[in-house]
């Protein structure tokens, strides 16, 4: 006990806060005995003067500290502080309060040993990491004791290089790193003492490529761990208050070039700085820091990761979100709000046993143990085995939530209206109202059989189409629509004009004019067309590109596509060989003079020329189809009218008759409109 100046009495030290087993061990009302002790000594010391605390210093068990490690570490594994009582939610309040003055107000908890303060600061790191004041409150210890922090950082680091080495995944390295990691999470000044030098950064990666040749459950914890600390580490470089751009580009810049190294020895390993790109947005942190990316060098090392995380991303394959699932009504009920029917005889049959105890009671108990009757009815013969908080009855007149169930709206309605019905074309026909044979029923695609009759209906309705056909058919058909054509519209054409712009093959645009000269000097010496240096500054390809005024590249790509092409070669062999070519000559020569036809010539005769015509005659073997045999217009079914519509045809493909005969026609009119002559 300790006598403080001021003040009646003495302050006695905080007795260390029990583990759960403890807490759960002690009846209800000692427990709550215990909670305002606690409560009642930290606001006593919380109501001291800052002159206390600065001046006589409290001795480490009066000031509480050991107190404040017990009640962190005990409530380490608990759930989140709302779902406890409302005085142990008061007491971790106050204890927060305390734990700031001792930091702020008095160096007692720097006194401590190294490792008992950093321990200290990251328990309370892990529970107040919420709170905003949190914070600034690490930051100004920081900023008051600088040199004790960073020496509690160093000791720290040193202990953990020489046990990353040996033990790189056990449990007390990676119970380590999730504290630091809460601690470096709200302190860049932790995370900026950790990352000066190299050694730090060294070790962690030695680690992680130990850990990654494992396959076990503490190797993948230790890695996540690893990657998680190393991200926290690298941001609090990038804080605002502590920009080290130049200190994080070369920590960067080592582990990218140890990653490449370990990537060309083996190529299916995952390395620390593939995880950091790939697990985490250090990326996206990286490219919004001003300090880092205006200059060349920080953006070439951004793009240089990035291409690295898309190169690597298979190794370290992420899990999406899983789908929500959309709520259809058949949740898990809300035992508090209504119990269903079920529930309600289950405890009727515990009732039947035990019918001193409430429903509410006996509700609790099957909530415990997992709607088990047997269990309920075994534990309520043997008290001693229930849990502290189920011995107690309660009262007998606790209401019970409502066990009928929601209660269904049974007043009358009105019927609602008929719901509309599906109508189409085929709204009472024959097989709407079933008045169809089943021979006309099948199923999937029906089989047509033409050597087979079918039944008589089917036989009556092929002879009707038939007959249809046969009646819609006319015999004329056959003959060819001549009104058209070019010898009958009347008058002259000139089929010597060419009033089709379109591009002939020959002329085309994709014909090459120095087609001839490439293709002789191909057919030559095809070597003329090789592709190496000497041949090119020869002088006869020389002489070919200024005739043809092409490049090397293009009289070669010519080569090769008429290497690839036989066709293309036997074309223009046929085009320009020796053999096809103009020699001068000619055969004959076709009179140019106008010869008349006689007048004997009739309609049918028409397209045989002028010079033969005489001959036609001579011979009794007129042109006209009755001279010949047959009549264009006779019979369909007689040879000779066959013969003689196909001459009419050939006739009518030449036009030279007709053009004779209207020449003809127009002189005799001139001669007669001039009168005879004088």
């Amino acid at each position: 006990m300790e006598e403080v100046p001021g003040i009646p009495g003495h302050i006695p030290p905080l007795a260390a806060y029990p583990a759960a087993s403890v807490r759960h061990s002690l009846p209800p009302a000692e427990w709550d005995a215990c909670l305002d002790s606690w409560l009642v000594s930290i606001e006593v010391r919380l109501r001291l003067q800052d002159s206390y605390f600065s001046q006589f210093k409290l001795s480490q068990n009066a000031s509480g500290t050991p107190f404040l490690v017990s009640l962190l570490t005990s409530t380490r594994e608990e759930g989140p502080a709302a779902s406890k009582p409302q005085k142990e939610r008061l007491l971790m309040k106050r204890a927060y309060m305390l734990l700031r003055r001792l930091l702020l107000v008095t160096k007692v908890p720097l006194d401590y040993d190294h490792a008992e303060l950093l321990e200290l600061l990251c328990l309370a790191s892990l529970h107040y990491a919420s709170v905003a004041d949190w914070r600034t409150t690490v930051k100004t210890l920081w900023k008051r004791d600088h040199a004790q922090m960073a020496s509690a950082v160093e000791s720290w680091k040193k202990t953990v290089i020489s046990r990353l080495s040996s033990q790189p995944a056990s449990e007390w390295l990676l119970d380590q790193y999730r504290r630091l990691n809460a601690y470096v999470k709200v302190s860049p000044d932790a995370g900026l003492a950790l990352m000066t030098g190299s050694d730090y950064l060294e070790s962690l990666m030695e680690a992680y490529s130990s850990t990654s040749l494992q396959s076990t459950a503490d190797s993948a914890d230790s890695q996540k761990l690893l990657t998680e600390h190393l991200f926290y580490c690298l941001r609090s470089l990038m804080s605002d208050g502590l920009p080290h751009g130049s200190l994080l580009l070369d920590h960067l810049y080592y582990i990218k070039s140890e990653a490449d190294r370990a990537t060309k020895s083996n190529s299916t390993q995952p390395t620390l700085c593939s995880s950091l790109v790939c697990t985490t947005s250090f990326l996206r942190h990286l490219a919004a820091d001003d300090t880092v990316n205006s200059g060349k060098r920080g953006q070439s090392l951004i793009e240089a990761l990035t291409t690295y995380r898309q190169n690597t991303a298979q190794l370290h394959p992420l899990v999406g979100p899983r789908k929500r699932k959309v709520a259809k009504g058949k949740g898990k009920a809300d035992v508090q709000a209504e119990i269903h029917v079920h529930r309600a005889s289950q405890i009727s049959q515990v009732h039947d046993l035990f019918p001193d105890f409430s429903s509410n009671y006996i509700h609790r108990l099957l909530d415990h143990f997992g709607d088990d009757v047997e269990a309920v009815i075994a534990a309520l013969l043997e008290p001693e085995t229930l849990p502290p908080h189920l011995r107690d009855p309660g009262p007998s007149d606790e209401p019970l939530p409502d066990i009928d169930g929601p209660h269904h709206d049974l007043a009358p309605r009105s019927t609602p209206p008929m719901l509309p019905q599906r109508k189409s074309v085929f709204d009472g026909d024959d097989f709407d109202n079933l008045r169809i044979s089943s021979g006309r029923l099948h199923k999937g695609r029906k089989d047509l059989t033409i050597d087979k009759d079918g039944t008589p209906d089917e036989s009556a309705r092929r002879k009707a189409a038939i007959m249809a056909a046969l009646a819609a058919f006319d015999s004329d058909d056959d003959e060819r629509d001549d009104t058209y054509d070019v010898a009958d519209v009347g008058g002259t054409v000139d089929s010597t004009i060419d009033t089709d712009s379109r591009p002939r093959p020959e002329t085309g645009p994709a014909q090459n004019p120095y087609e001839e000269t490439l293709y002789r000097a191909w057919k030559d010496n095809e070597e003329l067309f090789a592709r190496d240096s000497k041949t090119r500054i020869s002088r006869v390809r020389q002489d070919l590109k200024r005739e043809t005024g092409m490049s090397d590249e293009q009289i070669e790509g010519w080569a090769i596509m008429l290497k690839k092409d036989p066709k293309r070669q036997d074309q223009l062999e046929k085009k320009f060989s020796a053999s096809h070519a103009y020699r001068g000559n000619q055969a004959a020569l076709g009179a140019t003079r106008w010869q008349a036809g006689t007048p004997e010539e009739s309609e049918e005769g028409e397209d045989r020329p002028a010079s033969r015509a005489g001959q036609g005659r001579g011979r009794g073997n007129h042109s006209s189809g009755r001279g010949r045999g047959g009549s264009a217009a006779g019979p369909s079914g007689d040879a000779a009218t066959q013969a003689a519509r196909k001459r009419k045809e050939q006739g009518r493909g030449r036009g030279g008759a007709n053009h004779n005969r209207r020449e003809g026609r127009a002189r005799k009119m001139g001669r007669g409109m001039t009168g005879p002559a004088g």
